[in-house]
């Protein structure tokens, strides 16, 4: 367990959390910023961005290229891990990567939107045969048969592990660029649809056949947002906030796409910038 106790964790490395994280450290607190993926690949993709005030045509990598460099020269900790886990404590939230566990006072969620729908049977199994992340529960399944849905070659990484372990390792890309697996490792071009079982996972629908495995591991950019903490209230399929980007759960606060349209840079960086504010209050009412 890392031994800091980060005033602020910042899951997510968007415009939202970027802001927030800026400005947590120009008002001088620690700040932990989790970012495994690359600094918002989707705004990267961007042609061009025109309406952003003041910024006039610039491309999405230009625009977040800047961010990234206007932020980081106030050095906030940038960890490079996914949070698959956010658990509240007594003043303390402590937050499961797949390879450390962290600690901070409060945390901002700023994760954007799961792109996917969530599969049915999913919710129902997830824990029972359905999980996020390979490393934390690969060993569960030794000598048995798993698959791995996948959008991202960060799954590559996940089937490798799990190669080591399980009987059998099939794996699904869901994205277009050629994976590289080891050999061994079953390459299923197929959609999947469904997760079915009696008590524990038992078998993957897909849309040609279906497979007969003991595990179902879902590789997405982001996760359900209420499976990484859970019980926090949703508005539909995003986080529920207050004006002052609060959450159900004291301590925990929301920003960007995940709290919902309009899906906006603007909107974004304005509510990265309210929601650590906010935190940057509740710790200060904490703290008399």
């Amino acid at each position: 367990m890392s031994s800091e106790i980060f005033d602020i964790a910042i899951v997510g490395g968007g415009p939202a959390g970027l802001s927030a994280a800026l400005t947590g450290r120009i008002r001088n607190k620690s700040v932990a910023l989790f970012e495994h993926m690359d600094f918002s690949l989707k705004l990267q993709k961007a042609h061009i961005v025109d309406n952003y005030l003041g910024v006039p045509q610039i491309t999405g990598q230009g625009m977040m290229q800047q961010f990234l460099a206007h932020c980081m020269s106030y050095k906030p900790n940038i960890i490079k891990e996914k949070v698959v886990n956010i658990f509240p404590g007594d003043g303390i939230f402590t937050l499961l990567t797949p390879g450390e566990t962290y600690q901070a006072r409060t945390v901002i969620i700023a994760t954007g939107v799961v792109a996917t729908t969530l599969f049915r049977g999913e919710k129902e199994f997830l824990g029972r045969g359905v999980s996020y992340c390979a490393t934390c529960d690969g060993m569960m399944y030794k000598g048995k048969d798993v698959a791995v849905i996948s959008y991202t070659a960060e799954g590559e990484h996940e089937a490798d592990y799990l190669s080591e372990l399980c009987r059998n390792v099939y794996y699904l890309p869901q994205y277009k660029e050629a994976p590289a697996v080891r050999s061994g490792i079953k390459l299923v071009h197929d959609k999947p649809q469904s997760i079915h079982g009696d008590v524990v996972v038992e078998k993957l629908q897909m849309s040609k056949e279906e497979l007969n495995v003991h595990g179902v591991f879902i590789i997405r950019m982001s996760d359900p947002v209420e499976n990484i903490i859970p019980g926090i209230d949703l508005d539909g399929e995003v986080i529920k906030v207050n004006r002052d980007m609060s959450t159900s759960i004291p301590g925990v606060f929301a920003a960007g796409d995940c709290t919902g349209k309009p899906w906006q840079i603007a909107k974004a960086t304005g509510e990265g910038l309210v929601a650590v504010l906010s935190a940057i209050t509740y710790l200060g009412k904490k703290d008399k």
